[in-house]
């Protein structure tokens, strides 16, 4: 069921990518480079110094594939180790998931809380991390049919 758990994830990092990069299109903005600015300021306190540039983006670009996937854990917990039903599952998954990014991205100082972003970069964030449960909750429903 971990496994089961981790793939839906790494669907569910799917579907907010999609969403993020239909969305930058559409906005005409550039990718974030949070997620690897997040590690960045992680391994500086190991004494690597910071990562810039090109190496900063394609750090991003696989931290947000290997943090989305990894979130396949809490939903194993969720539903497999705790018993939650699925459609509560789903809930407490995104409330777990946007509220930790909420809290650890400002603590880091990649991002401004979220109460600084504007109702309107709040909602479209808030929609990204909706797409990402709706694709991991897929992924483990289509999973299962499966396996």
């Amino acid at each position: 069921m971990l496994l089961r758990s981790l793939v839906a994830a790494a669907v569910g990092t799917m579907f907010m990518t999609l969403s993020s990069e239909t969305e930058m299109h559409i906005r005409g903005r550039e990718a974030s480079t949070s997620p690897g600015r997040a590690v960045s300021k992680l391994l500086s306190f190991v004494g690597v110094p910071q990562i810039e540039g090109r190496p900063l983006r394609v750090l991003s670009t696989w931290t947000h594939w290997s943090y989305g996937t990894s979130w396949g854990v809490v939903w194993w917990l969720l539903i497999d180790v705790a018993s939650v039903a699925l459609p509560l599952t789903a809930v407490l998954y995104f409330v777990i998931v946007w509220g930790t990014a909420q809290v650890h991205l400002p603590l880091l100082g990649v991002a401004p809380p979220g109460w600084r972003w504007g109702a309107t970069e709040l909602a479209i964030d808030a929609f990204h991390h909706v797409a990402y449960v709706t694709g991991t909750t897929i992924g483990w429903v289509l999973l299962g049919r499966i396996g």
